[in-house]
């Protein structure tokens, strides 16, 4: 039986996440500009998956690419800070786009290691801020 595609407008966006289902989580990186998180990157080991503010709308724009693109000057590993350092080493397990009432992808579900989601991340003035909302 095939599965009919709900938001079929969506599909290439949620694909990205499916590029890096089961994987381990490596590391986390930051890039900062103008003093507003920027970028954040999930390394995995087969891919990045990146996560970017578009500051004209505040919406966040997921796509995955490879490793080797972070590595440039100016990105912060923030692998072992309390955000992160409880998701290290867990496997990929979900991703979620969230659309609020002004059509804007403005939030972004994670979750490791299964299906209840642990980290939101918004975009709220240009800017990414990263949540914990469930135990790592």
């Amino acid at each position: 039986m095939a599965t009919e595609q709900l938001h079929p407008d969506l599909h290439p966006l949620l694909l990205e996440f499916q590029g890096v289902n089961g994987y381990p989580l490596k590391a986390v990186w930051h890039d900062y500009q103008d003093e507003c998180l920027d970028k954040v990157v999930l390394e995995f080991d087969q891919a990045a998956l990146s996560l970017e503010a578009e500051p004209p709308d505040d919406t966040i724009v997921v796509h995955r690419q490879s490793n080797s693109v972070r590595h440039s000057s100016g990105w912060i590993d923030v692998s072992q800070s309390t955000q992160w350092n409880a998701f290290i080493g867990k496997s990929f397990g979900w991703g979620w786009i969230i659309i609020n009432q002004q059509d804007a992808l403005d939030r972004v579900l994670l979750s490791f290691d299964g299906i209840i989601p642990q980290v939101m991340l918004i975009v709220m003035a240009s800017s990414i801020h990263e949540r914990i909302i469930g135990p790592g």
